[in-house]
């Protein structure tokens, strides 16, 4: 079938079901429906205050635990296909690259720079992108706010925003439930949780969750694996704890903590010159590990002040600590390898908001607040090769071609604000701004040699206008210009002047700190239910003015590169979502997007791969000098492959992407049986900016899930069936064109088929 005929598909289907509902998703398609047959209104606290999604004026999307469950989401990454305009990257096996309408983090291997999507669980930002890695843990929702949310969410929201919203403790209510999901690849995935009411003020909730499945592939060739070492396996237990305590109406107190651990064999990347042509087989000779643990603990205090206003106070500590080693130039190989021996990240995070917001106003409804982050993170990397082929050699003739030893830290203060005036029932207006400073601070060791302490600030004033207008109660129509901002930071590159050939040379070209980047955004959409709502329909169109964009740039001295600005990029788009009820117990939703981003004015750089390639051939003509690659010659042929980046298209923002799924369920045996299918359409998009088909090109892929359950009448128990993947579609999720050390181009790829059956109980 042909990329046009797959857009073609999705885009007819999705529209045709029109698309999947940003409101949809506060419990599962079925139970969506109330008892009247209409599609239910859904709260989210998107701007940090309840409200139904339908009357908020911007575009977001809300999706349930019950349906995680159904869909085995279990990571942020997981979410792929199910929120317009969302795409999410694999990135060198541990990290994940969000990218919401074109708007990301191409930035990843430095680890001071931040993402342009902001993560929260319960509000807290998570400071770490490693952190993506952990599984969702005893979720009630999650929301995904797209376009800037530079007002409440803060500086690293250029994209837009991530708040998983975890279920709390229940004053009152003695209840707890358990499930047990058993499937292919010995897949196991064990939960339980129990709300317990203390005293008429005081209550508890805990839970845990455990999951564990084989490796979805293997490595041929480690030693002592009999050809079979398991790649893309999973062994993780997450916990969770709430104390609610609620003195009086007007005051409370939450405290919450959460730990995740992850004990797993490496990620399945396969280098596009292995040979082995089998599916989630790859050549590789070094046995990759990863693990990872966080922990996180946080209190809310809220306090009513009389009928006028809420004071709340979030305080929150969180830590992460991950190490991985894996085969870094994914081949194996009697004459050369290269081996990731270490790879550790370390962060320590303390963040401080506080928010005073109107409550009891039917005219003016307003929100002021402050923030404050201070982390202190480490990355520690040790990558040996054969001495011929390295960097720096030891005493002990170790062949050392990638080591750094880089604590960094960031701070962070913001002051924000943002009122609605509700000028009569019809017509609003929204309007914010923030102020933030951040600090960039790092002390580099690189190639054993100490860099000098470097730091890196910028400010910013961001915000949004937008007003709202209702033209019936079920029908509104919005529009919205914003501003979005990602901090500056500094890249761990020598401060010696540039010496052509010369092996202790500092980079030619390669900033030792870069701009702040930022966008401008202006947004159209409509929010609307139809036939006493039977059918909603929500659209929205964007445009971005996209600044300084932030990219991992190669240097012609090698090993010298890091992040560099790009001025200029336009990025523009539609999205539609939507639901509809054509008759009792039948129900469709779908979701479509459509983007395009192009770089825009003269900005040159050079793609690490092509000049690896270079590098390599002039080499080799020049006779395998000395010097290896620190030759003059070397590095003029580097820098005359310099591209021009105008035109070239945004990296991660695939053209076309949508899903669509039916739901039916009817009475059956004293119970109820509920049926779903969907199919998931990820258009193509360019991993990298150079748009080399080899090292950047990612193609399409659908893929098709179902779900059956059983809930019988008067019983707390539920049987289901969930099945992901059916057709064990081979989809590339990322192809990442590694700029450090190996200089490999590998696939990811998305999960094979899972299917799973789950038994759970509720109390």
């Amino acid at each position: 079938m042909t990329r046009i005929h797959h857009v073609r598909l999705a885009a007819s289907v999705s529209l045709a079901a029109m698309s999947f509902s940003a409101a949809y998703a506060d419990t599962t398609p079925a139970a969506d429906a109330t008892s009247s047959g209409q599609i239910a209104d859904i709260i989210v606290t998107g701007e940090k205050h309840e409200a139904p999604i339908q009357t908020t004026p911007l575009a977001i999307t809300a999706i349930s635990g019950e349906t995680l469950q159904e869909r085995n989401i279990n990571q942020v990454n997981d979410l792929n296909g199910y929120v317009p305009g969302l795409s999410i990257a694999k990135n060198e096996g541990a990290e994940r690259v969000v990218t919401i309408r074109g708007i990301g983090y191409e930035t990843s291997e430095n680890p001071n720079s931040q993402p342009g999507v902001a993560f929260h669980i319960d509000g807290v930002y998570i400071a770490h992108v490693m952190s993506l890695n952990q599984d969702l843990l005893d979720v009630d929702h999650i929301e995904v706010l797209r376009g800037p949310q530079g007002t409440v969410f803060g500086e690293t929201s250029t994209g837009g925003a991530i708040n998983v919203i975890t279920k709390k403790p229940v004053l009152g209510e003695q209840s707890g439930q358990a499930s047990i999901s058993y499937g292919n690849y010995n897949y196991v995935k064990a939960t339980a949780g129990v709300n317990i009411p203390i005293t008429d003020r005081l209550a508890f909730r805990a839970f845990t969750q455990y999951l564990h499945h084989d490796g979805y592939g293997y490595a041929t060739e480690v030693p002592g694996t009999n050809g079979h070492y398991p790649l893309e396996d999973a062994n993780d237990l997450g916990v969770r704890a709430s104390l609610l305590w609620k003195p009086t109406d007007g005051f409370s107190a939450l405290l919450e903590a959460q730990h995740y651990n992850s004990d797993r064999s490496a990620s399945l990347q396969k280098n596009v010159d292995d040979t082995d042509t089998r599916d989630r087989v790859v050549t590789q000779d070094y046995p990759g590990k990863f693990r990872m643990h966080t922990d996180m603990v946080y209190l809310t205090l809220a306090q009513d002040l009389g009928d006028v206003a809420r004071l709340k106070s979030v305080s929150a500590i969180q830590w992460l600590n991950k190490h991985q080693t894996g085969d870094a130039d994914r081949l194996a190989s009697p004459y050369f390898f290269n081996n990731l021996l270490l790879w550790q990240d370390k962060s320590r995070t303390f963040t401080q908001e506080v928010t005073l917001s109107s409550i009891g106003h039917d005219r003016l409804e307003w929100t002021v607040g402050g923030f404050y982050l201070r982390q202190h993170a480490l990355q520690n990397i040790f990558q040996t090769t054969i001495p011929a082929a390295a960097a720096v050699v030891l005493p002990d003739g170790t062949g050392v071609n990638f080591q750094t030893d880089s604590p960094y830290q960031h701070t962070s203060i913001a002051g924000y604000g943002q009122a609605t005036y509700h000028f009569d029932d019809k017509l609003s207006l929204i309007a914010g701004l923030r102020y933030t400073h951040d600090k960039i601070s790092a002390q580099p060791y690189q190639y054993f040699i100490a860099i000098a302490p470097r730091s890196a600030s910028s400010n910013a004033l961001t915000g949004k206008v937008s007003a709202e207008y209702k033209i019936t109660p079920s029908n509104m129509v919005y529009v919205t210009g914003s501003r979005g901002y990602k901090p500056t930071g500094v890249s761990f590159v020598s401060d010696i002047p540039f010496t052509p050939g010369s092996f202790s040379s500092g980079p030619e070209q390669t900033p030792a700190s870069f701009k702040k980047e930022t966008v401008w955004a202006a947004e159209i959409g409509t929010k609307n239910d139809f036939f006493d709502k039977k059918v909603r329909l929500n659209l929205s169109a964007y445009y971005y003015w996209y600044n300084n964009f932030q990219y991992t740039a190669e240097d012609p001295v090698p090993f010298a590169g890091g992040t560099d600005n790009i001025p200029h990029a336009r990025i523009y788009g539609i999205e539609a979502e939507g639901s509809v009820l054509p008759f009792e117990g039948f129900r469709i939703d779908g979701n479509i997007s459509l983007g395009k981003g192009h770089f825009k004015g003269d900005h040159l750089a050079i793609d690490a791969q092509s000049a690896a390639a270079i590098r390599a051939a002039t080499f080799a003509a020049l006779g395998y000098p000395y010097n290896y690659y620190y030759n003059a010659t070397i590095e003029a042929a580097v820098l005359a492959a310099e591209q021009n980046t105008d035109g070239k298209r945004v990296p991660k923002m695939p053209g076309a992407q949508g899903e669509v799924s039916a739901t039916y369920s009817w009475k059956m045996a004293g119970g109820e049986v509920s049926l779903r299918g969907d199919l998931v359409y990820r258009g193509s998009f360019n991993y990298a900016l150079f748009n080399v088909a080899q090292y950047d090109r990612v193609p399409a892929y659908t893929v098709y899930n179902a779900f059956i359950s059983y809930t019988p009448d008067h019983k707390p128990w539920t049987v289901s069936i969930s099945a992901q993947n059916l057709t064990n579609k081979l989809g590339i999720n990322s192809r990442f064109a590694d700029p450090y050390g190996a200089g490999t181009t590998s696939v990811e790829y998305i999960d094979p088929r899972q299917v799973f059956a789950t038994i759970a109980f509720k109390f």
